[in-house]
């Protein structure tokens, strides 16, 4: 089942990859979690969560991050909120490498950036009231007396109601929880917010009016957008460039529209050809179907990662592992069937 979105204005969606100032550069992103085992907790392997990915989101641009169930989506989500510290690669926002910071300096770049979870239920604590949660960033970091008001203001933006700052979490809905959890990230104005699968949790019927709300915030706020999602009717109707992920690296990089219209890489014609056509007369696509199961992270095939499951596997995919190249102007795709470009070619 999909869900129905409203469109923004094709004309409305600045192509943010050909200019402006980018607010968020990643660099060659890696991030393995090793895995101990024994008496002595001794590190016998490591899992290769996110392995060499490069991007950047411009101002007030939204970029939709989409791949299965572990491919590394979150982890990036998490990284560039420095939840975790990368193992390597570069993390520039605003210009400034943040991926070594640590203390108060983090803590300042940390007021411009924020992050809604996927569980709404997990991500509010059941103690507080929700002026509480919402108020608390604002009240700390600027001392503001008037912060009920604020709060009052902020959950107005999101759809609900000012008395709700009285309630406790359990009160409400999902939907509701998850538009205050939006609230909260709004607090202190932020110019980045990642959005880790925000609408996973909740029911379909609602997903639309949580979609629609986060397109007119970032309208009306103006902020920057990673939009992480593992379902591509979702990330279609908010995205301005779609990036797709498989097993920990970056295999396809393409405007919404260029994606949807012309995917080139095999996983993502897959991905694409999946997604319900629930209109009358509406063009089906040949339908991929993928063979065989995703590799452990722990112990990646050689080559093209996806090699092993795809249908125009040729015998150079299993030896040499593509690089992302532009196969079409600002179309990039990291896939042996497309030579293109290399950066620096």
């Amino acid at each position: 089942m999909s869900v129905t979105v409203r469109d923004s204005a094709p004309d409305a969606r600045a192509d943010t990859a050909t200019h402006g100032e980018r607010i968020l550069e990643v660099d060659d992103l890696t991030m393995h979690f090793p895995v101990r085992k024994g008496l002595l907790r001794r590190v016998v392997g490591h899992v290769r969560a996110v392995d060499g990915v490069s991007f950047h989101i411009g101002h007030g641009e939204t970029l939709g991050l989409v791949g299965e169930s572990g491919c590394g989506k979150s982890t990036i989500g998490r990284l560039i909120m420095r939840l975790y510290r990368p193992t390597t690669g570069a993390i520039r926002y605003r210009g400034r490498d943040i991926a070594s910071l640590e203390g108060d300096e983090l803590n300042a770049v940390r007021r411009e950036m924020q992050i809604v979870f996927q569980d709404p239920f997990a991500s509010l604590n059941p103690r507080f009231r929700v002026g509480e949660i919402v108020g608390e960033a604002y009240r700390v970091h600027t001392g503001d007396r008037a912060w009920r008001e604020h709060v009052a203001d902020l959950l107005a933006k999101v759809g609900l109601q000012p008395t709700h700052m009285n309630r406790y979490p359990h009160e409400f809905s999902g939907g509701q929880r998850q538009r205050i959890c939006i609230a909260r990230a709004l607090a202190m104005s932020p110019r980045l917010v990642v959005a880790d699968e925000p609408v996973s949790a909740l029911d379909v019927s609602i997903q639309a009016q949580v979609i629609n709300l986060l397109d007119s915030l970032k309208a009306e706020l103006g902020f920057s957008f990673l939009f992480i999602a593992h379902d591509l009717s979702v990330v279609e109707h908010i995205a301005d460039r779609i990036a797709v992920m498989y097993l920990g690296k970056m295999v396809e990089l393409a405007s919404d529209r260029d994606l949807y219209q012309d995917p080139l890489h095999p996983y993502t014609e897959a991905l694409i050809a999946a997604v319900p056509k629930p209109e009358a007369g509406a063009r089906r696509r040949k339908r991929t179907v993928l063979r065989g199961d995703v590799p452990s992270p722990l112990a990646p095939p050689p080559g093209c990662r996806f090699h092993t499951r795809c249908p125009k596997a040729m015998p150079e995919c299993s030896k040499v592992e593509p690089v992302m190249r532009e196969a079409k102007p600002r179309h990039w795709v990291a896939c042996h069937l497309f030579p293109g470009e290399a950066p620096g070619d």
